[in-house]
């Protein structure tokens, strides 16, 4: 058994005995060690029983009871105007100095925004907001739709700090401009630990890679995300509803499940934990992460 925390190819010797105890052989093998992500569900917004940890920033920021608008279930919170603060909804503070990676994903409504108003998202790392999407009425979403847009925050770019927060503020110009959020789900992507697979010196251990596209202009959606039922709905943004091909993959990189769907696709067989699904339309490959839980 190879016990260590660091990936890579390792040589190994080890002393081979008989039944009675007696040496028989030394045989060496090469071990390729594999760091296994350490995936974690932060922070979890879906405000159906209140804001979940989320601060109501003043008169234009409310938790709202309307289901047309609320991507699931009947609450979600509405950011309105620009009246600084006043306008946003800010995040609990959250540890995220473990995490290499942090994906900050959520869904939202669209209303009477006019072409060009728009709306942030501010990450805090203790030393004050800075803004780090935005996101404009015309370009990247449409008035009277659900988007779901998907940021992510490496630790090589941003201070992934043990006092972090986040911000959803809105930038029109009037109360009748408005946007619903709803199901925030920030999910932290660290490694710690590994997994050792023996081999013969002449094998080599596989590893799929898996290129993620970040999803920034509603490409693809992903909903209930995470699943927590049987099924994972798929929706591309160019609304046709032919049949395309997909595959599941562990965060190992394994394949777990293909097939042929038109919108859904079930996930009931699948163990709890962070997968990525790659579709396929005919044109181009797209892959997101997704959450099974239990």
């Amino acid at each position: 058994m190879v016990e260590t925390n660091t990936a890579g190819t390792y040589i190994v010797t080890y002393n081979v005995s008989d039944a009675a105890g007696n040496a028989a052989a030394q045989v060496t093998r090469t071990v390729n060690v594999i760091s296994i992500p350490t995936d974690v569900i932060i922070h979890e917004g879906y405000f159906e029983t209140g804001l979940d940890g989320w601060i109501d920033g003043g008169s234009d920021c409310d938790r709202r009871a309307d289901a047309a608008r609320s991507f699931e279930g009947n609450f979600s919170i509405r950011i309105r105007d620009n009246s600084g603060v006043a306008s946003s909804m800010t995040s609990p503070t959250f540890n995220l100095s473990t995490f290499n990676e942090v994906e900050f994903d959520f869904f939202f409504f669209s209303n009477s925004m006019e072409v060009g108003e728009d709306f942030w998202l501010q990450y805090d790392d203790g030393s004050g907001f800075v803004t780090i999407a935005t996101w404009a009425r015309g370009t990247d979403f449409n008035n009277n739709a659900f988007g779901n847009f998907t940021v992510l925050l490496n630790s090589s770019q941003y201070n992934l700090s043990n006092n972090a927060r986040f911000r959803l503020q809105c930038d029109a110009s009037g109360n009748n401009d408005q946007i619903f959020i709803d199901q925030v789900v920030i999910t932290g992507f660290g490694s710690s630990g590994a997994a050792a697979k023996a081999t013969n010196p002449s094998e080599t251990s596989k590893v799929l890679s898996v290129p993620e596209i970040e999803i920034s202009k509603n490409e693809l959606t992903l909903y209930p995300n995470p699943v927590k039922g049987d099924v994972l709905n798929i929706k591309l943004s160019n609304g046709i509803d032919n049949k395309v091909s997909y595959r599941i993959i562990s965060t190992l990189g394994k394949i777990v499940k293909t097939g042929n769907t038109t919108k859904e696709v079930l996930v009931n067989d699948l163990q709890a934990g962070v997968y990525f699904i790659e579709v396929n339309d005919g044109t181009e490959r797209i892959t997101k992460r997704f959450v099974k839980s239990n």
